[in-house]
């Protein structure tokens, strides 16, 4: 298993044009969120946080399209649901810090949805399955180095209070039916 500041490393790098700025940061190019231009890993990780969330309501509103088995739909209703709250919550701390968020899935991610947009039945439902388990493994590990190097008391008081829930959601991923 990845140790987690590898893996918070890994994730703000597949964040494109995180690479320059920090505190102090010239003025926002329309469009930019604050993680564009920053390296500062309380902004580097409510972004990441913000394109799993992104994508989770995403691709689960693409189950809600694709898929007709009972489990995958609740399971994605209930993604939406609840990612949909953690967005909001997370929106609210960024908001009190003046930092600005993504507003849609990182490339990657758009890339991957695409992908289940191409696929029906149980083709879907394992893809999707295996999206949702990669997902939260990934979002987990943020996480859990998040709250090892993190020092915005709100941002870590938000991590510590997902983490159960991504947790639980990367068990219930396990257990959806397929491959």
């Amino acid at each position: 298993m990845l140790k987690p500041v590898s893996v918070l490393l890994a994730l703000t790098l597949m964040t494109p044009t995180t690479l320059a700025g920090g505190a102090g940061m010239p003025p926002m190019t329309a469009g930019m969120s604050t993680a564009q231009m920053s390296n500062n890993s309380d902004v580097l990780f409510m972004e990441s946080a913000t394109i799993s969330n992104l994508t989770e309501i995403a691709t689960s509103r693409l189950a809600l399209q694709r898929s007709t088995n009972p489990a995958v739909r609740a399971f994605a209703q209930r993604m939406i649901a609840e990612h949909t709250m953690a967005q909001a919550e997370l929106n609210r701390i960024a908001s009190t810090r003046g930092i600005r968020l993504t507003d849609k899935p990182g490339p990657e991610q758009r890339l991957m949805a695409n992908k289940l947009a191409t696929l029906t039945g149980a083709a879907f439902d394992a893809m999707y399955k295996r999206v949702q388990v990669l997902g939260h493994q990934m979002t987990l590990d943020l996480i859990m180095a998040y709250r090892t190097i993190g020092r915005d008391q709100m941002a870590l008081a938000y991590a510590a209070k997902m983490q159960p829930a991504v947790e639980m959601h990367l068990r219930d991923a396990m257990a959806l039916p397929g491959q």
